[in-house]
């Protein structure tokens, strides 16, 4: 730009460009049209211009392309002046009205034209600008004051700082970026400031009134200095929003919600204290397009103080009606589109269709119209930041899966206007390179295409408004299970598939991996009926070289306990006589059951322990012919020496080690053979479950009570399974924020509802919980110290510590 001698008015004044347009057209003579601008050209000036500007933007896209240079506001903001002179003098003079000056009132606005210039003006913005003239006055003084300087130099954008030696109303100081000392002679220059000799580099410049003393300054770069600049001109942020409104930049607007979204999941992590979270305090630099974040002394963070934060930074926005703004964004080239077309199509088959309870997939939006693309700053929208154009999608759900929706689709919206409920399902890579956006905000998960899908409940009804949803939007039906069959998500479940077909005689069975926290792989199949596979690798009860051989065994404990009228899921026969191995690994097919696992509290915990309880009696009435190779004290001749190797590292987290050494005086007498042999020989010897959890119980719709799952089955005394079972109801699995051990002696307690204890039972009834309770604090810290990340089990761990320490050491 050139050195400015005065600013004779500057504001933002005028409207928005009514034109958003460039082209060229050929009348009377040949016109280029840019927004509200024209240019008259002879036939000759325009290949001068065609010829020129050819070969000039290629080389400025070449530098631009290798400084990776971006727009000034921008963070890096370009410092060096660059200029393309490669055929620059044209050959034609302007041929059309080259010395006209010309204002006109016309149809369509206002036409100011300067020579071969036209530019189109709004009434309004012509009647602004006609008022603005006749109030100038272009011959009054030049800057000549300390702060009449400072504000002709920012005008100028001089990258400069206050410097020592400042006196006010005679001397101005300051520290000049080496780069626009020139630029800084020329202004003073320009308005009859004289030059002097300074001291060493510095330049000084006298004015009538005021010495300005410049010094050269190569310590800050360009982005240093209009950062310091844009500082200068600070405001609350809600001020700036409300002042912009719905007139504010949309770029600026989901860049500075950026910043916010940001800080609030710092806030959240707990990652920032003595911060200001009352967005009302927030300041803004728009110079800079930067939130600031007060210090305040004693602010804490944790998401007890970000939900807060957020809910009133979104009542802010929303009440302005900025909630929803998109940026620009620009179109991927046609080769792109397709490229990223099969990659939706893949990703809506392995994600989406993949699964049994999808009758249907309408594809709509951008990805079906083929104008997917790149935001050009990142789109905020509520607490999600996307980088690309979603992957719009109605999913039409089987009226008897409802409930088979995959684990791994997040609920996004319980229910949006069209009455489906909105589910994050995918994502897909962004077609381009990212950008910096992540390291800018390391905080904020941005997503780059997200696969977003209406989902329609036939349980909710309205299939017509939902029907003119599609219809309105002009979604395309992608995928329907009725007419294509299932299709599998990758090679393992078409695997399976295929060895269901030959085990069971199924034809194309549906299958969908179950997630599970085990080892072991489960699968929903879908056939002639719904049933679920589970393939066998490890368990806590045995050895892994004994998998198969426990998998022929759980396969006749729950026949022989069906056969008894004990509920529980069956085990489908194969039709081939061998054992059913499954990529490598022993396999069972079991019926599934219909009904409610609840997996966190309030748990039917008098049901679970009655149902247990029947399990037994059963058997202590008469016993099953089940095998007895797999015993409990297999399973505590495993976990008694763990938790002896665990007593002596040195490794552990320190309430870890403690709670391990508060226990060790107790767990000694769980140690001998004979103590546990004793108490083994006073309970009834049954086939027990083995994994009394909240998991692996089921209440049916007609509110049968029922186990299932007996891969930790074993023979032993059936007390093993009731302090279990009173154990895992306290801890709540994964939900440890509910644990209560008010339901441990409330399951006891209905156990005995069905199958009283013994009086043996009852005076052993402390050594069986330390039994069992050192078992379990065992695995969970194996666990912790295999995953210390999985903050969970070591939860668990101080749970069973804490309650066996209260229970048994005298008060």
């Amino acid at each position: 730009m050139g050195v400015i001698k005065k600013i004779l008015y500057r504001a933002d004044a005028l409207g928005k460009p009514r034109h958003r347009n460039f082209f060229l057209d050929m009348e009377e003579n040949i016109h280029i049209h840019y927004r509200d601008l024209r240019i008259e050209l002879s036939r000759g000036e325009f290949e001068d211009i065609v010829g020129a500007f050819g070969r000039q933007s290629a080389e400025l896209l070449a530098i631009i392309e290798e400084k990776q240079y971006q727009d000034g506001r921008l963070p890096n903001a370009n410092q060096e002046d660059v200029r393309i002179w490669t055929e620059s003098r044209l050959r034609h003079e302007v041929k059309y009205h080259p010395q006209r000056f010309s204002l006109e009132e016309c149809g369509d606005g206002y036409h100011f034209h300067y020579r071969n210039y036209k530019l189109l003006i709004d009434p309004e913005d012509f009647r602004r600008i006609a008022r603005l003239f006749a109030t100038l006055d272009i011959d009054g003084p030049y800057a000549s004051t300390h702060e009449e300087i400072r504000s002709l130099l920012e005008a100028n954008e001089v990258d400069f700082v206050l410097a020592a030696g400042n006196v006010p109303g005679e001397v101005l100081s300051i520290c000049v970026a080496r780069y626009h000392m020139p630029k800084v002679r020329d202004i003073f220059n320009y308005i009859g400031f004289s030059a002097e000799d300074g001291e060493g580099s510095e330049k000084r410049y006298r004015g009538e009134h005021l010495l300005v003393v410049a010094r050269p300054d190569s310590r800050r770069s360009a982005l240093d200095y209009r950062q310091l600049r844009g500082r200068n001109s600070v405001l609350r942020l809600a001020d700036h929003l409300s002042a912009l409104g719905t007139g504010i930049d949309v770029e600026e607007l989901n860049e500075l919600k950026c910043q916010v979204l940001d800080f609030y999941f710092a806030v959240k992590a707990g990652k920032v204290t003595n911060v200001d979270t009352d967005p009302e305090a927030w300041l803004y630099s728009p110079p800079n397009r930067q939130v600031i974040f007060p210090y305040r002394a004693g602010a804490e963070s944790g998401p007890t103080v970000a939900e807060p934060l957020y809910r009133a930074w979104a009542n802010l926005i929303n009440g302005i009606g900025l909630g929803f703004v998109k940026p620009g964004k620009n179109t991927f080239p046609k080769a792109v589109q397709d490229a990223l077309r099969q990659k939706v199509d893949a990703t809506l088959r392995r994600e989406v269709a993949a699964y049994a309870a999808v009758d249907r997939i309408h594809l709509m939006g951008s990805a079906l119209r083929g104008d997917m693309g790149r935001y050009h700053v990142p789109f905020i929208h509520g607490r999600l930041a996307k980088l690309g154009s979603d992957i719009d999608i109605l999913v039409d759900i089987n009226p008897a899966r409802e409930g088979d929706l995959p684990a791994h689709w997040r609920l996004h919206l319980e229910k949006s206007s069209n009455h489906c409920a909105v589910y994050h399902v995918a994502r897909i890579p962004l077609a381009e390179p990212e950008g910096d956006w992540a390291q800018r905000f390391p905080d904020v998960d941005f997503i780059p295409h997200l696969v977003d899908a209406y989902v329609r409940l036939p349980s909710r009804g309205h299939d017509g408004e939902i029907d003119a949803f599609l219809r309105k939007f002009g979604a395309r039906c992608v995928y329907d299970r009725a007419s294509e069959g299932p299709v599998y998500r990758g090679d393992e479940e078409a695997d399976i598939a295929a060895a269901l077909a030959e085990h069971y005689g199924f034809e194309r069975p549906s299958v969908e991996r179950v997630p599970a926290s085990t080892e072991n792989a489960v699968f929903r199949v879908h056939a002639d009926a719904d049933y679920i596979l589970k393939l066998f690798k490890v368990s806590g009860n045995y050895a892994r070289d004994r998998v198969a051989e426990h998998t022929a065994y759980e396969e006749h404990l729950v026949n022989e306990l069906r056969v008894r009228g004990i509920p529980t899921a069956g085990i489908i026969p194969a039709r081939t006589p061998s054992q059913v191995v499954i990529d490598g690994h022993p396999a069972l097919l079991f019926e599934r059951i219909p009904g409610r696992v609840e997996q966190r509290p309030p748990y039917p915990v008098a049901a679970a322990a009655a149902a247990l309880a029947e399990i037994h009696r059963t058997q202590i009435k008469a016993p099953l012919e089940s095998g007895t190779a797999f015993s409990f004290d297999d399973a505590c001749m495993i976990w008694l020496p763990v938790f002896e190797q665990q007593c002596v590292r040195t490794d552990l987290e320190p309430d870890i080690a403690a709670a391990m050494a508060a226990l060790l005086p107790l767990a000694r007498r769980c140690f001998p053979g004979e103590n546990r042999a004793r108490w083994f020989a006073r309970s009834p010897l049954v086939h027990n479950h083995g994994d009394v959890t909240p998991k692996n119980f089921i209440l049916g719709s007609g509110g049968e009570a029922r186990f299932f799952d007996f891969n930790n089955a074993f023979h032993g005394p059936r007390m093993a399974d009731v302090i279990d079972g009173a154990f895992q109801f306290s801890l709540a699995e994964k939900y440890i924020q509910f644990a209560d051990f008010s339901r441990f002696d409330e399951f006891i307690a209905g156990y005995e509802a069905v199958s009283p204890l013994t009086p043996d039972e009852r005076e052993d009834l402390a050594d069986w919980i330390l039994l069992i309770g050192i078992l379990l604090f065992a695995k969970e810290v194996r666990v912790v110290i295999e995953r210390p990340d999985l903050k969970l089990r070591r939860k668990r761990a101080l749970a069973i510590a804490g309650f066996l320490q209260e229970r048994l050491l005298p008060a």
